[in-house]
């Protein structure tokens, strides 16, 4: 229940873990299958490692980190809906969030067009996910 502690959650298989109260972070590494349910994480919630996960928060998220994971899908509150997702090196990834009475689910993209304009690279997301 101290908003300054961090939860870090190691090789989890098969496990579902639910966080009460408000959090600084929380950090699952090298789980597999394993489900997060969390009130309020202050910071981020950070998946490495990590493969067929989910993840649920039913309260505010600012921001959620996504590296080297196959398999996530990430349910947002209402009060998340304005969070950040930081990924590098994973696939697979999917967002729901309330919209309406609805749910909605969409995947992040995992592939990107760079090209070199004026000595700069520039980014856009593929032509796929449009």
């Amino acid at each position: 229940q101290d908003p300054k502690q961090q939860v870090y959650i190691y090789k989890c298989d098969g496990a579902t873990i639910d966080v009460k109260g408000k959090v600084k972070s929380i950090v699952l590494d090298a789980c597999v299958k394993t489900n997060i349910l969390f009130d309020s994480a202050i910071s981020t919630c950070e998946f490495v490692n990590c493969k067929r996960m989910k993840a649920q928060t039913r309260g505010l998220c600012p921001s959620f980190v996504i590296d080297k994971t196959d398999g996530i899908v990430v349910y947002l509150s209402e009060e998340s809906l304005g969070t950040s997702f930081v990924t590098s090196k994973s696939s697979e990834m999917n967002v729901s969030f309330p919209d309406g009475q609805d749910q909605k689910e969409t995947p992040i993209p995992e592939q990107f067009v760079h090209k070199l304009v004026n000595g700069s690279i520039t980014s856009d997301v593929s032509d796929l996910y449009h």
